[in-house]
């Protein structure tokens, strides 16, 4: 906006379209925060118990209003979104935020803090489900305290046919994360070939209340999906310099079109009010692939981009 006011000011009654080049778009905004996650926990006959999860990032809210010469009223709620407010009665629970100096100006991304806090959440429960030996849906449905949130496991443990065999060098895994209101499951289902590990099928139930436009509604959890996992696959902004070093496509991939999954949608309409449906898929579909790719290989994901540690078909 000020290149272009200054432009216009200079050519006053001369149109002039501004646009920048690819490598200038890429460079020229501001990231997303960067967060850590430290969690605790025990289990007792084959029961989740305990579960002291601390979250540690910079404040997107806080650095997006600085920039506008404001402040930020309180607490940043967003540092533990996707994680305080898990409708599962664990006996002994507690989620802790902690707000760290930036590293340098961030903004908020798609989902906002749920889809890390949602990462660190549910990949803890999961990682203290295993260690107790129980099965990961079976003790979400036993640990969950809210009916809504029940129906949108059991919805997606129908969709995905769970428990079935899927053979050799096959995982599926699931997560579920409740933001902006929304609960949201998913079910990743994937393949550990020779070439890497191929994301097959993903299966998502999500309950907004009331599913105003039903083909929206489709085309927001698929595209919510696409986006969550392609970051959690390869997406990485390093810096050189103080300057980005990803510049374009080639640096930063995201999900091909030849690795997009088969993504089945269910919405479902039990909740009081309506809720909208744009960035809840989002958070559930990282710590679902991660909780798949552990079923299929026995590796635990704990860092994202994730192809710092495996690749992909």
């Amino acid at each position: 906006m000020k290149q272009a006011t200054e432009i216009a000011i200079k050519l006053k009654g001369t149109p002039v379209k501004l646009t920048y080049s690819r490598e200038e778009d890429f460079t020229h905004d501001f990231p997303r925060q960067i967060g850590m996650g430290r969690a605790s926990g025990t289990v007792i006959n084959g029961k989740v118990e305990t579960l002291d999860l601390s979250i540690a990032t910079v404040s997107a809210s806080l650095s997006q209003l600085s920039r506008l010469g404001q402040s930020l009223p309180g607490p940043d709620k967003q540092i533990v979104a996707g994680a305080w407010d898990l409708p599962y009665a664990i006996p002994n629970f507690r989620v802790r935020g902690y707000k760290v100096p930036e590293l340098a100006p961030t903004s908020s991304w798609r989902s906002v803090g749920a889809v890390t806090g949602g990462f660190f959440a549910d990949c803890a429960v999961d990682e203290f489900i295993h260690q107790a030996g129980a099965d990961p849906l079976e003790e979400r449905l036993r640990l969950c305290n809210d009916d809504v949130a029940r129906k949108v496991l059991e919805a997606v443990g129908e969709m995905s046919n769970w428990g079935s065999d899927l053979g050799a060098n096959r995982g599926r895994g699931i997560a579920f994360v409740h933001s902006f209101g929304v609960p949201v499951a998913e079910v990743v289902e994937v393949t550990n070939t020779e070439d890497g590990i191929k994301i097959d099928k993903v299966f998502v139930a999500a309950d907004v209340g009331k599913v105003i436009d039903p083909i929206n509604f489709d085309n927001q959890v698929k595209g919510g999906v696409v986006w969550g996992l392609g970051h959690a696959m390869n997406c990485e902004v390093t810096y050189s310099d103080g300057m980005a070093e990803q510049n374009n496509f080639d640096e930063f991939q995201g999900m091909r079109m030849s690795q997009c999954p088969v993504i089945k949608v269910r919405g479902l309409e039990n909740a009081a009010k309506v809720h909208g449906i744009g960035e809840p898929p989002v958070p559930p579909a990282a710590p679902a692939l991660a909780n798949a790719i552990f079923a299929a290989t026995g590796k635990r994901l704990r860092e994202m981009p994730f192809n710092k540690e495996i690749d992909f078909a």
